[in-house]
């Protein structure tokens, strides 16, 4: 798939023009400054998703729930590797083994004993790198077994140059910003006192999906729309002025 990097530039202005104390030794005096923040942005069209797949067996007998949790869990495991995907981008992320108390209605005023049930659970993290078959593998999946999806995440694996490339912008917006103001005031612009950048991250886009345990039916492939991915960094820089 292919992948793009989508520069904008910030809007967001806070500027602050104020005579102030500038610490920078005891000869540093009073310095006139002002303080701005920039704002870059890139978007990003996924590259990777993440899905995590489970099963979970019942049954009045320990070993039946388990002996039919791994037969799902092998047959999506084989599956989800002749689709292509690396063993090292599946792993076990979740395996619980517990009883559950089944209560049953009054009858004619009476209530029966609980019966007790055994509940298996295996739930393994899987990474995606063909998102064109995110769709296919979820319908397998669940053809074999799988009756629960959870969040599916779609990220971009390595945003090195992405969060540099928006940095770049924050500081140049904040720059702009702060030479369009020293041109307005009539003053001139001096050197960076302060500096601080604020990378916050990006969310990755989530999806939610409910897999029943009979399946998609049919082989259907599970519709999928990735959207895309926006890193946000802020710079706050303080300017001299004279």
């Amino acid at each position: 798939m292919k992948k793009i990097i989508i520069p904008i530039l910030g809007v967001l202005t806070l500027a602050l023009i104020a005579a102030s104390y500038l610490p920078g030794g005891s000869n540093a005096g009073n310095v006139q400054s002002m303080s701005v923040s920039g704002v870059g942005k890139v978007l990003l069209e996924p590259d990777i998703a993440r899905v995590s797949i489970g099963v979970r067996s019942q049954s009045q007998e320990i070993a039946e729930a388990l002996e039919e949790n791994n037969t799902s869990a092998e047959a999506i495991f084989q599956t989800l590797t002749d689709m292509g995907i690396d063993k090292s981008d599946i792993r076990t992320s979740n395996f619980n083994i517990y009883p559950q108390q089944d209560y049953r209605p009054f009858e004619m005023g009476e209530s029966e004993e609980p019966q007790i049930t055994f509940v298996v659970e295996n739930t393994v993290s899987v990474t995606v790198r063909d998102l064109n078959s995110l769709g296919e593998v979820l319908s397998k999946v669940i053809d074999k077994g799988a009756n629960s999806i959870y969040g599916v995440s779609f990220d971009f694996e390595d945003k090195t140059a992405a969060v540099a490339e928006a940095r770049k912008l924050a500081i140049d917006d904040a720059k702009e910003q702060a030479q369009a103001i020293a041109d307005t005031a009539g003053v001139t612009l001096g050197a960076i006192h302060f500096i601080s950048i604020d990378e916050g991250g990006m969310a990755p886009l989530t999806r939610e999906y409910a897999a029943m345990e009979q399946g998609m039916g049919g082989g259907a492939s599970v519709p999928i729309s990735e959207g895309t991915l926006t890193i946000n960094v802020t710079a706050n820089i303080t300017f001299e002025f004279e």
